[in-house]
Protein backbone atom coordinates (compact mmCIF):
# COMPACT_ATOMS: atom_id res chain seq x y z
CA UNK A 1 0.00 0.00 0.00
CA UNK A 2 1.16 3.51 -0.86
CA UNK A 3 1.34 6.16 1.33
CA UNK A 4 -1.32 9.12 0.39
CA UNK A 5 -0.63 11.47 -1.70
CA UNK A 6 -2.20 14.69 0.07
CA UNK A 7 -0.91 15.18 3.48
CA UNK A 8 -3.74 16.00 5.79
CA UNK A 9 -5.33 19.48 6.73
CA UNK A 10 -3.29 21.67 8.82
CA UNK A 11 -4.73 22.90 11.83
CA UNK A 12 -5.95 26.56 11.86
CA UNK A 13 -6.86 26.95 8.17
CA UNK A 14 -10.07 28.03 8.38
CA UNK A 15 -10.37 31.72 10.03
CA UNK A 16 -11.92 32.34 13.31
CA UNK A 17 -14.75 34.92 12.95
CA UNK A 18 -15.32 37.33 15.66
CA UNK A 19 -17.32 37.31 18.45
CA UNK A 20 -20.59 38.68 17.71
CA UNK A 21 -20.79 42.80 18.99
CA UNK A 22 -23.68 44.06 20.64
CA UNK A 23 -25.39 46.53 17.48
CA UNK A 24 -27.21 50.46 18.04
CA UNK A 25 -29.35 50.92 15.18
CA UNK A 26 -30.76 54.36 14.87
CA UNK A 27 -34.60 52.83 16.04
CA UNK A 28 -32.86 51.23 19.07
CA UNK A 29 -31.00 54.71 19.78
CA UNK A 30 -34.26 56.66 19.09
CA UNK A 31 -36.41 54.32 21.57
CA UNK A 32 -33.40 54.07 24.15
CA UNK A 33 -33.51 58.13 24.09
CA UNK A 34 -37.32 59.10 23.33
CA UNK A 35 -37.73 60.27 27.15
CA UNK A 36 -35.38 63.18 26.76
CA UNK A 37 -37.82 64.94 25.20
CA UNK A 38 -41.08 63.80 27.40
CA UNK A 39 -40.39 67.12 30.36
CA UNK A 40 -40.00 69.46 27.63
CA UNK A 41 -43.27 68.52 26.27
CA UNK A 42 -45.14 67.92 29.37
CA UNK A 43 -44.35 71.38 30.34
CA UNK A 44 -45.38 73.02 27.11
CA UNK A 45 -48.26 71.45 27.37
CA UNK A 46 -49.07 72.57 30.80
CA UNK A 47 -47.91 75.97 30.03
CA UNK A 48 -50.44 75.95 26.83
CA UNK A 49 -53.48 74.61 29.04
CA UNK A 50 -52.32 77.27 31.77
CA UNK A 51 -52.96 80.31 29.19
CA UNK A 52 -56.03 78.31 27.59
CA UNK A 53 -57.57 78.41 30.98
CA UNK A 54 -56.04 82.03 31.81
CA UNK A 55 -58.06 83.50 28.90
CA UNK A 56 -61.45 81.46 29.92
CA UNK A 57 -61.83 83.30 33.38
CA UNK A 58 -58.58 82.13 35.58
CA UNK A 59 -56.93 85.71 35.19
CA UNK A 60 -56.97 87.66 38.41
CA UNK A 61 -58.99 85.01 39.95
CA UNK A 62 -58.96 84.51 43.31
CA UNK A 63 -60.88 81.13 43.86
CA UNK A 64 -59.04 79.25 40.77
CA UNK A 65 -55.36 80.57 42.08
CA UNK A 66 -57.02 79.17 45.94
CA UNK A 67 -57.76 76.41 43.73
CA UNK A 68 -54.25 75.61 42.92
CA UNK A 69 -52.88 76.24 45.97
CA UNK A 70 -54.48 73.74 47.32
CA UNK A 71 -54.18 71.16 44.91
CA UNK A 72 -50.43 72.17 45.27
CA UNK A 73 -50.67 71.86 48.99
CA UNK A 74 -52.50 68.29 48.91
CA UNK A 75 -49.95 67.01 46.52
CA UNK A 76 -47.32 67.93 48.27
CA UNK A 77 -48.24 66.78 51.75
CA UNK A 78 -49.07 62.98 50.55
CA UNK A 79 -45.75 62.98 48.61
CA UNK A 80 -43.84 63.71 52.06
CA UNK A 81 -46.09 61.27 53.72
CA UNK A 82 -45.21 59.09 50.95
CA UNK A 83 -41.43 59.57 51.26
CA UNK A 84 -41.45 58.96 55.37
CA UNK A 85 -43.86 56.20 55.56
CA UNK A 86 -41.42 52.72 55.32
CA UNK A 87 -43.66 50.65 53.05
CA UNK A 88 -44.34 53.37 50.30
CA UNK A 89 -43.73 52.97 46.93
CA UNK A 90 -40.94 55.54 45.23
CA UNK A 91 -42.82 56.01 42.33
CA UNK A 92 -45.80 57.15 43.90
CA UNK A 93 -43.89 59.52 46.00
CA UNK A 94 -42.02 60.63 42.69
CA UNK A 95 -45.65 61.06 41.37
CA UNK A 96 -46.68 62.67 44.57
CA UNK A 97 -43.80 65.31 44.29
CA UNK A 98 -44.63 66.04 40.65
CA UNK A 99 -48.25 66.91 40.64
CA UNK A 100 -47.32 69.57 43.49
CA UNK A 101 -44.90 70.80 41.65
CA UNK A 102 -47.40 71.07 38.54
CA UNK A 103 -50.11 72.95 40.00
CA UNK A 104 -47.42 74.93 41.55
CA UNK A 105 -46.19 76.16 38.32
CA UNK A 106 -49.73 75.96 36.62
CA UNK A 107 -51.52 78.30 39.12
CA UNK A 108 -49.85 81.42 38.51
CA UNK A 109 -48.93 80.75 34.68
CA UNK A 110 -53.21 80.76 34.32
CA UNK A 111 -53.57 83.63 37.09
CA UNK A 112 -50.58 86.23 35.61
CA UNK A 113 -51.51 88.33 32.67
CA UNK A 114 -47.88 88.55 31.67
CA UNK A 115 -46.58 85.85 28.92
CA UNK A 116 -42.90 86.94 30.19
CA UNK A 117 -44.03 85.87 33.35
CA UNK A 118 -45.65 82.86 32.60
CA UNK A 119 -42.65 81.76 29.86
CA UNK A 120 -40.06 82.02 33.00
CA UNK A 121 -42.31 80.07 34.78
CA UNK A 122 -42.30 77.16 32.04
CA UNK A 123 -38.49 77.50 31.78
CA UNK A 124 -37.66 77.21 35.22
CA UNK A 125 -40.03 73.75 35.78
CA UNK A 126 -38.29 72.41 32.66
CA UNK A 127 -35.06 73.05 34.18
CA UNK A 128 -36.43 71.35 37.76
CA UNK A 129 -38.04 68.76 35.27
CA UNK A 130 -34.48 67.85 33.57
CA UNK A 131 -32.33 68.09 36.54
CA UNK A 132 -34.51 65.68 38.35
CA UNK A 133 -34.70 63.25 35.23
CA UNK A 134 -30.64 63.57 34.42
CA UNK A 135 -30.55 60.97 37.32
CA UNK A 136 -32.97 58.79 37.39
CA UNK A 137 -31.85 58.59 32.64
CA UNK A 138 -28.15 58.17 34.30
CA UNK A 139 -29.03 54.86 36.51
CA UNK A 140 -31.84 53.27 33.39
CA UNK A 141 -28.48 54.10 31.19
CA UNK A 142 -26.03 52.16 33.72
CA UNK A 143 -28.57 49.69 34.08
CA UNK A 144 -29.31 49.22 29.79
CA UNK A 145 -24.97 49.22 29.60
CA UNK A 146 -24.61 46.29 32.63
CA UNK A 147 -27.46 44.30 30.56
CA UNK A 148 -25.79 44.60 27.37
CA UNK A 149 -22.18 44.05 29.11
CA UNK A 150 -23.91 40.97 30.46
CA UNK A 151 -25.61 40.10 27.02
CA UNK A 152 -22.05 40.61 25.31
CA UNK A 153 -20.20 38.18 27.78
CA UNK A 154 -22.83 35.30 27.66
CA UNK A 155 -21.97 35.66 23.55
CA UNK A 156 -18.19 35.67 24.02
CA UNK A 157 -18.63 32.59 26.20
CA UNK A 158 -20.69 31.00 23.55
CA UNK A 159 -18.48 31.84 20.88
CA UNK A 160 -15.29 30.14 22.82
CA UNK A 161 -17.42 26.99 23.56
CA UNK A 162 -17.74 26.66 19.65
CA UNK A 163 -14.30 27.72 18.99
CA UNK A 164 -13.04 25.39 21.57
CA UNK A 165 -15.02 22.59 20.07
CA UNK A 166 -13.92 23.49 16.91
CA UNK A 167 -10.18 23.59 18.02
CA UNK A 168 -10.68 19.92 19.93
CA UNK A 169 -12.26 18.47 15.96
CA UNK A 170 -9.41 19.55 14.05
CA UNK A 171 -6.90 18.23 16.31
CA UNK A 172 -8.56 14.53 16.45
CA UNK A 173 -9.07 14.88 12.85
CA UNK A 174 -5.14 16.14 12.24
CA UNK A 175 -3.97 13.39 14.90
CA UNK A 176 -5.95 10.73 12.90
CA UNK A 177 -4.64 11.69 9.63
CA UNK A 178 -1.16 11.94 10.85
CA UNK A 179 -1.81 8.52 12.61
CA UNK A 180 -3.21 6.62 9.55
CA UNK A 181 -0.40 7.92 7.19
CA UNK A 182 2.29 6.62 9.43
CA UNK A 183 0.57 3.16 9.30
CA UNK A 184 0.75 3.42 5.93
CA UNK A 185 4.08 4.54 5.50
CA UNK A 186 5.66 1.97 7.98
CA UNK A 187 3.88 -0.78 6.08
CA UNK A 188 5.07 0.04 2.79
CA UNK A 189 8.50 0.43 4.56
CA UNK A 190 7.62 -3.72 5.25
CA UNK A 191 6.26 -4.27 1.95
CA UNK A 192 9.68 -2.90 0.29
CA UNK A 193 12.02 -4.81 2.03
CA UNK A 194 10.56 -6.99 5.36
CA UNK A 195 14.42 -9.01 6.38
CA UNK A 196 15.10 -4.86 7.11
CA UNK A 197 12.05 -4.12 8.69
CA UNK A 198 12.66 -3.89 12.74
CA UNK A 199 9.64 -2.82 14.76
CA UNK A 200 12.05 -2.44 17.59
CA UNK A 201 13.61 0.73 16.00
CA UNK A 202 10.40 2.43 15.28
CA UNK A 203 9.89 1.61 19.54
CA UNK A 204 13.63 2.96 20.12
CA UNK A 205 12.98 6.26 18.13
CA UNK A 206 10.07 7.06 20.31
CA UNK A 207 7.75 6.48 17.61
CA UNK A 208 4.60 4.47 18.67
CA UNK A 209 4.74 0.73 18.83
CA UNK A 210 3.39 -1.12 15.56
CA UNK A 211 2.08 -4.70 15.56
CA UNK A 212 4.91 -6.42 14.73
CA UNK A 213 3.16 -8.11 11.01
CA UNK A 214 6.74 -9.59 10.45
CA UNK A 215 6.78 -12.41 13.48
CA UNK A 216 2.99 -12.86 13.21
CA UNK A 217 2.78 -13.57 9.60
CA UNK A 218 5.83 -16.08 10.30
CA UNK A 219 4.61 -17.55 13.21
Amino acid sequence: MTPPSQPPMQYGSHPLAPPPQVQHNGVTLLVAYSGRVVPVITTSTALALARIWHEQGAAHSIGDAALMVALSGGAFAAACVSAVHRNSEPVTTAVAFTAAGAFAAIGPAAYTESWALAALIWLVATVLVYLTSARHWRAARKAREDREHELALARLDSYTRIEGAHVQRDIRAQALAYGLMFAQAVEHREQLDPRTYDPAALREAGLPELPDHTNRDRT
